[in-house]
């Protein structure tokens, strides 16, 4: 039974989201209390240490991350809700924090609540940094990204990424010092978080960093030599869009 707050300044929002716990999750879920500003958040989180918080992003005094940063020991797990704000996904998705689009689903909320039954990751003071950070500074992407592994969380640097492969419902990232991550995303998911920050998927189970492209070989079909030594083939059905592409690098 995970001790829960939820954190709502919309009232049929606020509503909605009892209900659904109340009907489909009362044996998972002990909603402890409802707060509808970041200042009684912060407050109802300090009087009941809950495990997990449902926190709504736009709140009327303050946005949901500049709320974890005021709060000094962020020692519970967090679901973000939002509506449509695209900067805030994105940083969320970076970030490897756990979010429900409203208007929310009881099969979704079903899902997010069996992950964090599953996957009791606390959201850690670098991610609660990294999420404010971007969420200040929307023109400008994150330069890390939190990938999450068998072991944890891990933040690498996007710069260093030298490619990704995909082995079925997970993704090995290859870094510039050899590193390899089994990362529990598949890579579709990270090809839409790294989008616009120089990857192309060159085939089906591979994603590139442009930046890290050593040679294109248009014999054999046309193939790269990444940094790493690695060949990787270019889709015939994509060798126009990374040509295209490779030629601004």
């Amino acid at each position: 039974m995970l001790n829960t707050l939820l954190i709502e300044d919309n009232a049929d929002a606020a509503e909605k989201l009892s209900f659904l716990l109340s009907k489909y999750a009362a044996d998972k879920i002990n909603l402890l209390a409802h707060a509808v500003t970041g200042q009684e958040g912060i407050a109802a989180i300090a009087t009941h240490r809950p495990d997990l918080v449902f926190l709504d992003i736009e709140l009327g005094d303050m946005t949901a991350f500049e709320m974890l940063e005021r709060i000094e020991l962020v020692d519970f797990q967090v679901v973000f809700t939002t509506a449509h704000d695209h900067y805030a996904i994105k940083a969320i998705r970076y970030s490897a924090v756990d979010y429900l689009q409203k208007p929310i689903g009881r099969e979704e909320l079903l899902a997010a609540i069996s992950r964090a039954e599953n996957n009791p990751m606390r959201i850690m003071r670098e991610q609660v940094n990294q999420l404010a950070h971007h969420a200040q500074s929307k023109s400008v992407l994150p330069e890390k990204i939190a990938l999450t592994t068998s072991d944890g969380l891990v933040f690498k640097k996007i710069r260093d990424i030298v490619r990704c492969e995909s082995d079925r419902m997970y993704t090995v990232v290859v870094m510039s010092d050899g590193e390899k991550l089994m990362v529990s995303k598949p890579m579709g998911q990270l090809e839409e978080i790294l989008e616009g920050q120089g990857f192309f998927r060159v085939h089906n189970s591979h994603l590139i960093n442009m930046n890290h492209i050593r040679q294109f070989v248009r014999t054999d079909g046309g193939y790269v030599v990444m940094e790493d030594g690695a060949t990787v083939s270019v889709a015939r059905n994509r060798k126009d869009d990374f040509l295209e592409l490779f030629s601004k690098f």
